[in-house]
């Protein structure tokens, strides 16, 4: 019985996913570099041909204790940070247990691009941090040349606009 259930409930959320309404937006979601053991933001990048020089970012943290309050965010390659702060207030939701925190920023198109040293390939490093109300969450968007799927999109976004 449970595992009728639990095929009733994927065959639920695949066809809902399969029923999202299309518009102008087109977004990817990408992850960071996280270890096994740290709490990993989830980022969904989404652009619209309206404005080509802006990226809309919807960041997630989700936890099994407690919700987050995301203040600012910022990127850093060791010489250079770029901050940007939340569009709105942190939403808060429940999603089957886990405690779920969303904020939205908006970001250059090229902000990847920026961060890159020129010249400088293997040790290339770039974090991202979320200043919270519960301390600064960092985690790697590119570390010695391992890029995550977050560069990855910002990459793609990038070169092809």
């Amino acid at each position: 019985m449970k595992k009728i259930m639990g095929l009733a409930l994927s065959a639920m959320l695949i066809s809902g996913c399969a029923a999202l309404p299309e518009s102008e937006n087109v977004g990817t979601r990408g992850l960071l570099l996280c270890e096994a053991n740290e709490i990993c933001p989830a980022v969904l990048v989404s652009w619209n041909e309206q404005k080509k020089d802006v990226l809309d970012m919807k960041i997630s943290l989700n936890s099994v204790s407690h919700y987050y309050a995301i203040k600012h965010v910022s990127f850093s390659n060791g010489q250079k940070t770029l901050g940007f702060d939340p569009v709105a207030a942190t939403e808060q939701e429940m999603i089957l247990g886990m405690y779920r925190s969303r904020a939205e920023v908006t970001v250059p198109v090229k902000l990847m691009a920026d961060l890159k040293v020129k010249g400088q390939k293997q040790d290339q490093s770039i974090t991202m941090s979320l200043e919270t109300d519960k301390g600064t969450i960092t985690r790697y968007v590119l570390k010695n040349g391992q890029e995550s799927l977050l560069f990855q999109q910002f990459k793609q976004v990038y070169s092809a606009s």
